[in-house]
């Protein structure tokens, strides 16, 4: 076992030798200091000018907004389906947005072997004061208490950590 003070001079000879080799002159975008957040959030899409309630679930693998899907449009002269559908904001006003369908997901049920075919979407949003970019499946979350859920699937490209006593931790909207 090496005493503490070995361990000391040790992590100073290394810390010395980094600096002045210039191996330390500027941090990586992984190297950030993680953003910590609550366990709910609020989301803006600045896009469309919609702020809702986020729950923050690092369970989840993927993301799912609460819309009703109004139609779905053919593929068309080399471009894929797009779909139009309308989501609803805080104060329960209803905006209708069109985007392109980059994929269809088979989701399994809570408690259940059924599966639901979903449209997914890439939508752009602020979490935390970061914009983001991500796959969101499109989905009736009608029976649940936030009308979006946060995934791994965006958390892991914002380098957020939760703390899972907190909520509301950050300002609505983008600072980046």
């Amino acid at each position: 076992m090496i005493p503490t003070i070995q361990w000391a001079a040790m992590a100073a000879v290394l810390l010395s030798t980094s600096l002045s080799s210039g191996a330390a002159t500027k941090a990586s975008p992984a190297d950030e200091e993680a953003l910590i957040i609550g366990r709910v959030e609020y989301v803006v899409m600045q896009d469309v000018g919609i702020k809702l309630k986020a729950r923050i679930d690092t369970g989840a693998g993927v993301s799912s907004l609460d819309a009703k899907v109004l139609q779905i449009k053919p593929a068309t002269g080399g471009s894929g389906e797009r779909v139009v559908f309308e989501i609803r904001d805080d104060a329960g006003k209803a905006k209708s947005i069109e985007r392109k369908i980059v994929e269809w997901a088979e989701i399994k049920g809570k408690g259940t072997s059924k599966t639901s075919r979903r449209p997914v979407v890439i939508l752009d949003f602020c979490l935390g004061g970061k914009r983001l970019e991500g796959r969101i499946n499109l989905a009736d979350r009608s029976g649940f208490i936030y009308p979006i859920l946060i995934g791994r699937n965006i958390l892991k490209t914002g380098n957020f950590l939760i703390d899972p006593s907190k909520t509301f931790m950050r300002q609505p909207g983008c600072t980046s």
